[in-house]
């Protein structure tokens, strides 16, 4: 068994591995600081759940831009720089917003910094998405975004365990270790990827070029279904948070285990989950994500305990391992050749957007409907309906090829 799984991992690109390192580094700084900024400013700042949810609607306007512009300058100019300086620029402003945090700047410049922090995180999500595709061939990239998302949320398992412990003693400290951990990513891509240059594109990159969805109605079909499904994957990071912490009164300690357990059973699940899918269309398991995280979701709301949450989590975790890779493999498929990074970019403009504003739709409906919060947690979690049936409609529509799951 153990020569069977050396020859399973050893049948992809050495630069796949290098690129998942750097990217769970990526994710151990961002999931140990992040899941508690919204808890900090409740607590520093007396922000409601509906005004820190629109805080974040706001940034979307920004990553979700980015996401597409990322996507376009990706193939244009080498992918590997656009990695490196993107994690360069992050570390340097994870700095800054630890300077403010323990100077006590104020609000708005924790936000300012936040935002910038937040554009060049979403340069980096297309680019390393098209690398994925650049570094596998068609027949692995189901496999090669499996692995690549096992590797990010290994730092998901390790940060939020770690930023817990901090933030009960000092959140400038939490951005600080951020700070360094993300330049350590950095030097990761610098020293060890080595990837051969795509086609590049010579046209003059236009704004316009954002919106070339309209010309494929395959992409806008799986665009809209996919950010309204992360309207409600969204909750994970402020609602979920807010609520657990602040109304339910579980401790930060307890919250960054929940976080722990999303990325764990993610590293230790998803490979496997993904091989065992194989023989379902791509939109097959992303309507299955979908109502899993309708499930998982309303039980958040229904039975209300730290050990019912490990329950939830478990479930929505499964909705997450359903649907990412296949979202993704979709999308590569959908792509002319050329344009891999146009369309992480756009198919990234519709994820960030659905992370952005789900945090002000699911804290809306908890500031007005918190008194019960099983007919809040509801409200929220039935959106997930609508992009799991609408996958369920959509797979008649594709051709065979790309909706395969091989």
């Amino acid at each position: 068994m153990w020569n069977k799984s050396l020859a399973y991992l050893r049948q992809f690109d050495r630069n796949l591995w290098i690129l998942s390192l750097g990217w769970f580094v990526s994710a151990l700084g961002f999931a140990a600081a992040i899941p508690f900024i919204g808890i900090y400013f409740h607590a520093e700042f007396g922000l409601s759940i509906t005004e820190i949810g629109l805080f974040f609607g706001v940034m979307a306007v920004f990553r979700s831009v980015f996401q597409a512009v990322g996507g376009e300058v990706s193939d244009r100019i080498e992918r590997r720089w656009l990695l490196i300086s993107s994690q360069y620029a992050r570390a340097v402003v994870f700095v800054l917003l630890a300077a403010a945090i323990h100077w006590h700047w104020g609000f708005w410049w924790c936000a300012i910094f936040l935002g910038v922090n937040s554009i060049f995180g979403a340069v980096f999500q297309p680019v390393a998405n098209a690398l994925v595709s650049d570094i596998s061939p068609k027949e692995k990239r189901l496999e090669g975004y499996a692995i690549t998302r096992t590797a990010g949320n290994l730092g998901w398992a390790a940060g939020p365990a770690l930023g817990g412990f901090l933030a009960t003693s000092s959140y400038a400290l939490l951005f600080l270790i951020a700070a360094i951990v993300t330049l350590f990513s950095a030097l990761i891509f610098f020293v060890f990827l080595r990837v051969a240059q795509t086609d590049r594109q010579m046209d003059r990159f236009k704004l316009t070029d954002i919106v070339a969805i309209k010309d494929d109605p395959f992409l806008v079909r799986h665009t809209i279904l996919i950010f309204l499904l992360y309207l409600v994957v969204a909750q994970l990071i402020l609602p979920f948070s807010v609520y657990t912490v602040e109304m339910i009164g579980i401790s930060e300690t307890q919250l960054g285990f929940l976080f722990s357990l999303n990325g764990l059973l993610v590293v230790f699940l998803q490979i496997p989950v993904t091989r065992l899918l194989s023989r379902f269309s791509l939109t097959t398991q992303l309507a299955w994500g979908a109502f899993l995280y309708v499930v998982g979701y309303s039980l958040v709301g229904i039975l209300v305990g730290f050990e019912y949450f490990v329950l939830a989590m478990t479930i929505v975790t499964m909705g997450e391992i359903f649907m990412s890779p296949p979202s993704l493999t979709l999308t590569s498929r959908l792509a002319p050749p050329g344009r891999m990074g146009r369309y992480m970019g756009i198919y990234g403009f519709f994820v960030a957007a659905g992370w952005s504003f789900g945090p002000l739709y699911g804290g809306l409906i908890l500031d007005h409907l918190g008194g019960t919060p099983a007919v809040a947690w509801l409200v929220i979690s039935s959106l997930a309906v609508v992009p799991g049936v609408g996958y369920l409609i959509f797979q008649r529509k594709l051709p065979a090829e790309i909706n395969a799951p091989q």
